[in-house]
């Protein structure tokens, strides 16, 4: 027995569920170099620390910018698969994650030693409590904007969650260049973001197939 209700249904979900095919936004990330503080760890000293040598210092680069395109109508879901935020070596691996709102992120314990990862940022709060190596906790962020995820108990350890509204967002590449594919023909704003040096946006006209470039410098 046929079930066009049932049919239409999942049609319609599968339409929102991923973006369809249109056209793509390229383009290249230059940034100034930046400092990011990195506290290996050298021996372990027990359950909640780790013992440390020297402080060495991490350089930033086009990595640690989030380029999204901002008005593309919608809803769009977001995707089943985890976004990771990795504790290891005493840092947040990434440094910059970016992730579509809906999203659930992972936080996985890959260190000798308990974390507790947090964060304050107001409309997205949380605190994920302690767990040892091996372990894992997880978010579902919801609000469009920047997270800052801390460590409870490693106050050296930082990192930053962009939360955008759309799956239409890429992290460029060492060398600084990014691909934005399957974008609905139209005029946006497509807007680059850096956790040292905030926002920019340029206005952006994608064709409906075929590709549209932007640049930004930092």
């Amino acid at each position: 027995m046929s079930r066009p209700g049932f049919a239409v249904g999942v049609l319609a979900a599968l339409a929102v569920a991923a973006p369809l095919a249109g056209g793509t936004l390229s383009g290249s990330v230059l940034t100034k170099p930046t400092a990011r503080q990195k506290v290996p760890p050298r021996y372990y000293q027990g359950p909640y620390r780790s013992g440390r040598g020297p402080s060495m210092v991490e350089e930033g680069g086009p990595q640690d910018v989030v380029v999204f395109v901002d008005g593309v109508k919608g809803p769009y879901l977001p995707p089943a698969r985890h976004p990771q935020l990795v504790q290891k070596d005493e840092r947040f691996v990434p440094h910059v994650l970016a992730v579509q709102a809906g999203s659930t992120v992972d936080f996985p314990n890959e260190d000798d030693f308990y974390h507790n990862v947090f964060s304050v940022v107001a409309g997205d709060r949380f605190d994920l409590g302690r767990y040892a190596k091996g372990k894992s906790a997880h978010q579902t962020l919801t609000k469009p904007g920047v997270v800052v995820v801390r460590c409870e108990i490693h106050s050296g350890m930082k990192a930053y969650i962009l939360v955008v509204p759309n799956p239409f967002f890429a992290v460029p590449g060492p060398d600084g260049a990014f691909s934005i594919p399957d974008l609905p023909g139209g005029t946006y704003a497509v807007k680059a973001w850096h956790p040292d040096f905030g926002y920019q946006e340029r206005t952006v006209t994608v064709p409906a197939s075929g590709t549209a470039t932007v640049g930004f410098a930092f």
